[in-house]
């Protein structure tokens, strides 16, 4: 399976290399999309002097619609977001690219389908997504002498063949080295090479990207609010990644939400407003106000947020775990008054179906915290993508994590499947672990009912 993958795409990556070099650049990355609109993201050569995307629904290509974007592109690395719009809800739309007026040429279908109107209609969809983190592509001038860190694209391989509706990137996704987070290029830099991967740009390619950062997206290793350059790679982020929303508009920072049938997705930043972790939690008995995780106005938002929210399940995306207090990894946990504040929040406002997924680890695990004036809570973290995995874990303490879901630890490269099925108000979330050659690990369920607080 694994060879007939490789093959797939090295032939694929030839036939690319054997068009004309202007011609054919890197696919388009398909972001959010709606009932009226979708975003694509392309990078163009540098010296562009236009980009135009021509857009039709596939039922009617005579109804074609021009989007288009005036250069010059005089940059090195030039990532233009744009926006294909008006569209017919629940239509599929067949696109066309442009550089100079000279269209571009893909082997895979490009195409993309609007949201359907189910509400007040019918009952939910079913839907599925990809999930996963720490992602390094291989780049050896830059790259710390010895055994590359990068383990291969095996994963991104079976992402791109398994069946989903969406991805979604949980931190780490491209690794700045030294060279990268010294300046704004080699931010940018990081981000060309990481869409140069043929099995990126084809799994960028095939379905809807939603993403949050780590450090590794942020800056240097375990990096903070301090990093010089942290507005730079903002700007980095939002041009190449492709959510609804970036922070808000007096709060800059990677974070939002989106929906996506009965259930909404809340985007951490866990990193433009986070002090050094070893800071004191608490100062002669009060609570320190310089040690922040969120920050006040992110940890507001996601408060109000999962209020207003009735979504079967409301799934909270952290670069950082969450719940794990028997880790010695980076957590949020380690912040105690925001954390605390946030689990209050969601007890003493009965706030269901939350469940916790988080990257960095370079391990998969499930964690299960149980109180009894709460209902238990959820932590799914999947990492590796391609980075080293954490296999000396099985010398450590945390190999005897108590929070840990007996049988769901594994040291290796993974991603997981999640899909969410059933009828009304029983829905049902499946969790697959894959690994390198897309076999499933292990699967665990949670059904929305479980989700809510206890009757008294």
């Amino acid at each position: 399976m694994r060879f007939t993958l490789l093959l797939a795409g090295w032939l694929y990556a030839f036939n690319l290399m054997a068009q004309p070099k202007d011609s054919v650049y890197l696919l388009p990355q398909l972001g959010y999309g709606a009932h009226f609109e979708q975003q694509l993201i392309v990078e163009v050569p540098q010296g562009t002097q236009e980009l135009k995307v021509v857009y039709y629904p596939v039922e009617h290509s005579a109804n074609k619609q021009e989007a288009i974007h005036n250069g010059p592109f005089d940059k090195p690395y030039n990532f233009v977001k744009i926006t294909l719009a008006p569209l017919e809800m629940n239509t599929t739309y067949s696109y066309l690219v442009f550089l100079d007026g000279q269209q571009t040429t893909a082997t895979e279908p490009q195409q993309f389908t609007t949201r359907k109107l189910w509400e007040w209609r019918e009952d939910a969809p079913d839907f599925s997504f990809l999930f996963g983190s720490c992602h390094y592509s291989n780049d050896a001038p830059y790259d710390r002498p010895g055994r590359p860190y990068g383990r291969g694209n095996y994963v991104i391989s079976e992402m791109v063949e398994d069946t989903a509706d969406f991805n979604l990137w949980a931190g780490d996704n491209i690794y700045l080295r030294e060279v990268d987070w010294s300046s704004e290029t080699g931010i940018y830099y990081r981000y060309h090479h990481f869409r140069e991967d043929i099995n990126v740009q084809r799994l960028l390619h095939k379905r809807p990207n939603f993403a949050t950062w780590d450090d590794h997206d942020f800056g240097p290793n375990n990096s903070n609010r301090a990093f010089q350059f942290k507005a730079a790679a903002l700007e980095a982020f939002k041009a190449n990644w492709a959510n609804p929303t970036f922070g808000l508009p007096d709060v800059p920072g990677v974070f939002g939400e989106f929906e996506w049938s009965d259930c909404d997705f809340f985007l951490l930043d866990n990193r433009y407003y986070r002090s050094p972790e070893w800071y004191a939690d608490s100062i002669n008995g009060d609570w320190n106000p310089d040690k922040a995780y969120l920050g006040e106005a992110q940890l507001q938002w996601l408060k109000d947020a999962l209020a207003n929210s009735r979504a079967s399940f409301k799934f909270i995306v952290s670069g950082s775990q969450v719940l794990n207090t028997a880790g010695r990894g980076e957590c949020f946990c380690h912040y105690k008054e925001e954390w605390s504040e946030l689990l209050r929040f969601i007890r003493d406002n009965d706030v269901r179906g939350v469940v916790f997924l988080s990257g960095d680890r370079h391990m998969a695990e499930m964690l299960k915290v149980e109180n009894d004036d709460m209902y238990p809570l959820y932590e799914f973290t999947s990492s590796p993508i391609s980075a080293g995995p954490f296999t000396s874990i099985t010398e450590r303490d945390e190999f005897n994590n108590p929070l840990r879901v007996e049988g769901t630890l594994y040291p290796d490269l993974n991603y997981m499947r999640l899909s969410v099925a059933g009828e009304r108000r029983a829905r049902v979330l499946t969790v697959e672990l894959k690994d390198q050659e897309g076999q499933v690990v292990w699967t665990q369920q949670i059904h929305q009912q479980d989700l809510r607080l206890p009757r008294e």
